[in-house]
Formats: structure tokens, C-alpha cells, sequence
């Protein structure tokens, strides 16, 4: 028997072990270069997200959004819609009397199915399935169409405006 050879396999085995561990362990990290979120009340937080500005998130950082559809607070979004744009659910919850930075009154409102939905300013909050994590903000400026409602989505920042329409960072658009 040749020891080694058999070293010669067990140092290559070890480092290939190594390198495979090295590389699955980077694949994993959920770092996107962007500050951690700040959460108050375990509800609701801030995120600031670079070239953008600090967003509105839930308690694990995701951006949060509104639809001028549902500006005057009625809820619109329902059925396949909320397939896309899960509703910002209260389940027990006080409501978060405030966020550094986000001017606005956060209140709850009943969903057509009788759940409860946070909002700002009497704007349902939603996150958005096509975000890749915290600090994607893919549904900024989104467009879509449900149920004969047409819907434009802007994440919600700490200045209180939505992001202009000609914002590179979001857009596309489905017809559901």
C-alpha cells in the first residue's frame, strides 16, 4: 500500500472539502452592501438602501409598499393580486406608535377576508414576492392589473414622497 498516494488523495479531499465549504458559506450570505434594518416594535423598520434612500421595511427588513389604487384607503388589492403583494398582516400586535425618520401615523385597517392590514397614513402596507430579500425594492414603480384595477406600486421612504415614475430601479409590469 503506497501511504503516499492515499496522503496525497486525503490533502486533495480536505481541500476540496475546504474550497466547496468556502463557497457554499458566500452563496449563503444575505448581504446586499446595505445598512442592517432598524426596527422599532418588531413590526415595522427603516433600511437604507444605496444610490435610493432609506425605506420603510417589516420586522425582517423587506421593503415595504403602497398603491396609489388604494389611496383613499380602500382596499383593493384582494383575490390573485395579494398572491404578489402580501398585505402587511396585524396579528395581535400593537400598532407602531412610530419610526425615526417616517413621518406618518400608523393605523389598521380590516381586510374584505377580516384580517387586519397595517397602514400609513391610511395606505395599506404590502411587501412584494418578486423582492429577492432584505434591501430589494424590485416593485418600486410597478405596474399592474387586477381585476380590472390597475395598480402602481412605490416602496415607502422616510421623506414621506414616493420615488419618481421615472425611477430606473423599478418598473415592468404584468396584466393578471
Amino acid at each position: 500500500m503506497n501511504t503516499s498516494l492515499h496522503t496525497g488523495l486525503r490533502l486533495r479531499l480536505i481541500g476540496a472539502s475546504a474550497a466547496a465549504l468556502l463557497l457554499l458559506s458566500a452563496c449563503g450570505s444575505d448581504d446586499s452592501g446595505d445598512a442592517e434594518t432598524q426596527t422599532t416594535d418588531g413590526i415595522v423598520g427603516t433600511r437604507e438602501i444605496p444610490d435610493f434612500g432609506t425605506v420603510l421595511t417589516d420586522a425582517d427588513g423587506n421593503t415595504l409598499y403602497t398603491t396609489e389604487a388604494e389611496a383613499d384607503g380602500s382596499i383593493l388589492c384582494v383575490d390573485g393580486c395579494e398572491d404578489f403583494w402580501p398585505p402587511l398582516a396585524m396579528t395581535g400586535s400593537e400598532v407602531p406608535s412610530g419610526v425615526d425618520g417616517v413621518d406618518g401615523e400608523f393605523g389598521v385597517i380590516a381586510r374584505p377576508d377580516g384580517s387586519d392590514q397595517l397602514t400609513l397614513d391610511g395606505m395599506p402596507l404590502y411587501t412584494f414576492s418578486e423582492d429577492t430579500g432584505p434591501g430589494s425594492f424590485v416593485g418600486d414603480g410597478f405596474e399592474d392589473d387586477f381585476q380590472g384595477t390597475h395598480f402602481v406600486w412605490h416602496a415607502v421612504t422616510t421623506g414621506g414622497s414616493a420615488p419618481s415614475d421615472d425611477d430606473e430601479d423599478g418598473g415592468g409590469g404584468y396584466d393578471y
